[in-house]
């Protein structure tokens, strides 16, 4: 007969082992596992107990890799990127230690006040006297914090270079001088305002300097050294009655390019005289030169000097273009007794029908004023246009169109 089940309790199995002896005999005893590490160990099966000491025993190999390693294994990473084969070498034998060491110390300097070289004196204890009255004490005035000065920055600037002593000069050119053998005839002086038209940039753009070429006039042409067929085109221009001029390349003092051949000023005498020889034989028959741009070359006493004193032993002139006002040909042109003249006026500095209009008017401005007015233009289509219009007109107005060595002042100018 069987026991009947409680329908909602769940079933209760008698347990397997009693804490005392069984009835009819001696029994066994329940056994109580052991507890901590050994009973956790005792517990595991025969694969966990092989995995966990597989992994206890990695963890200590790992620590005593570590440890033992020379340099401690371990590079923070806020210490930079990995020295190369070549930096740890130099690195082990010290040999970077000087570089290393002027730049933390710059870098400390910058922003932290020096430190006296030496710790101040410490004061003796002093020698115990007799007790003597004892002044009253005086008041301590607040001083003001003292602020740190910090320490000048290292700066690399250029040195100003030392004025050089000025080359020796030459001796005068037997003969006439080349400004006056080839200076193209010219009307004699009756009183009337003279007026001279440079057209710089010739040669490049050989359309435009044939028009410029074919002007009717008195006009001078500075052409260019590093130009094409330079010996045929100045040779038309110069039957065409027009005379000629070297347009020097200089350094100017901003970022444009002056071309090939330039002269500038970081070249030494040498260079400076193989330059100017070079640009001086690109063709013949012109009586001197003047600078294309060169506002920072003229400006520079020592280099124009060696311009100056070659112009000198060839038996040139030079036109001081003036693209700068520090200009230093003029006294320097006394000094070699070359002829020297500057312009007045730049025609087509804004390049419009109108602002060329207005700087012809300008020319003949200066011209009643001071009897003479040179004027310097380009070969643009605005300024060739103007000038044929312009030029018919001049002989009506009273002036006289001269070639540049018209207007240089009267008598021969020996070199010497």
């Amino acid at each position: 007969m069987t026991s009947p089940r409680r329908p909602n309790g769940p079933r209760i199995r008698p347990p397997r082992f009693s804490a005392g002896p069984r009835k009819g005999g001696g029994g066994r005893s329940r056994v109580k596992p052991a507890g901590g590490l050994r009973g956790w160990w005792t517990r595991l099966s025969q694969r966990r107990r092989l995995l966990s000491g597989l992994g206890f025993a990695l963890a200590l190999g790992v620590g005593l890799f570590l440890l033992l390693q020379p340099h401690g294994g371990y590079r923070p990473v806020s210490a930079g990127p990995a020295l190369t084969p070549a930096e740890e070498m130099a690195d082990a034998e010290g040999e970077d230690e000087g570089a290393e060491a002027v730049d933390e110390e710059a870098a400390e300097r910058a922003d932290v006040p020096q430190l006296p070289i030496k710790a101040p004196a410490v004061p003796e204890k002093p020698t115990p006297q007799a007790a003597t009255p004892l002044a009253a004490p005086k008041p301590i005035e607040a001083q003001p914090a003292a602020t740190p000065t910090p320490a000048p920055t290292t700066q690399v600037a250029a040195l100003p270079r030392l004025p050089q002593p000025l080359p020796a000069k030459p001796s005068p050119p037997a003969g006439t001088p080349a400004w006056q053998h080839y200076a193209r005839p010219a009307p004699a002086p009756d009183g009337r305002p003279r007026i001279v038209i440079v057209i710089d940039d010739m040669g490049l753009d050989r359309k435009r300097s044939d028009k410029v070429v074919a002007l009717d006039g008195n006009l001078t042409l500075a052409w260019l050294p590093y130009a094409r067929d330079l010996p045929h085109q100045t040779q038309q221009a110069h039957a065409r009655g027009h005379e000629l001029i070297v347009h020097m390349p200089m350094e100017p003092s901003g970022k444009e390019d002056p071309g090939p051949g330039a002269l500038l000023t970081r070249f030494g005498e040498t260079e400076l005289r193989q330059r100017l020889a070079t640009n001086l034989s690109a063709f013949t028959g012109f009586v001197g030169i003047n600078n294309h741009m060169g506002s920072r070359f003229t400006a520079d006493r020592d280099d124009m000097a060696i311009v100056l004193s070659e112009l000198s032993a060839r038996g040139l002139m030079f036109l001081d273009s003036r693209t700068t006002p520090d200009s230093k040909a003029a006294p320097l042109a006394a000094h070699y007794n070359v002829p020297i003249l500057a312009r007045d006026v730049f025609l087509d500095h804004v390049m419009t029908p109108d602002a060329v209009a207005k700087s012809l008017a300008q020319v003949e401005a200066i011209a009643r004023r001071k009897g003479v007015a040179i004027a310097i233009g380009h070969p643009h289509d605005v300024t060739i246009g103007a000038l044929m219009k312009w030029l018919p007109t001049l002989e009506a107005k009273g002036f006289q169109l001269v070639p540049l060595t018209a207007v240089l002042p009267a008598g021969p100018r020996m070199n010497g």
